[in-house]
């Protein structure tokens, strides 16, 4: 059986590897979603990094047994350096253009998802119990 800290680590870098593999891709290879939102890209990164940061969080508990409040300074810190580096690298490498936005809805992601990672626990913690239950 495969332990649970390399589940949640292999989770993590999986998806940190998903954000890379979307933020890399040449814009023109992008499809339009035909949808009428209004800087839907924002949305998307805030949405990439709220689900990255509640990833750390349930990481950083399990693998150090930290504090929840202690987890979120990291998992924050983590939004902003590894969305900078992205933003630098679509600029430098990727031929696609860097925006500041784009940072800040990764590091606004990275915020809501560590504020809500004590309710997503909870929801998850009781999910998991119902599901053993019946069994």
């Amino acid at each position: 059986m495969i332990a649970r800290k390399y589940i949640l680590l292999s989770r993590t870098l999986i998806w940190a590897g998903i954000i890379f593999f979307l933020c890399a891709i040449p814009s023109s290879s992008i499809p339009d979603p035909k949808l009428n939102i209004p800087h839907l890209d924002k949305v998307v990164h805030f949405g990439m990094f709220f689900i990255m940061s509640i990833f750390l969080c349930s990481e950083l508990r399990y693998q150090t047994n930290l504090s929840p409040r202690a987890c979120y300074p990291i998992a924050i810190g983590f939004s902003f350096v590894y969305g900078g580096l992205i933003e630098i690298l679509q600029y430098s490498c990727f031929h696609r253009g860097a925006e500041w936005w784009d940072l800040i809805a990764d590091i606004l992601g990275g915020v809501a998802g560590c504020l809500l990672y004590p309710t997503a626990k909870k929801y998850k913690d009781k999910l998991i119990a119902r599901f053993w239950k019946k069994n």
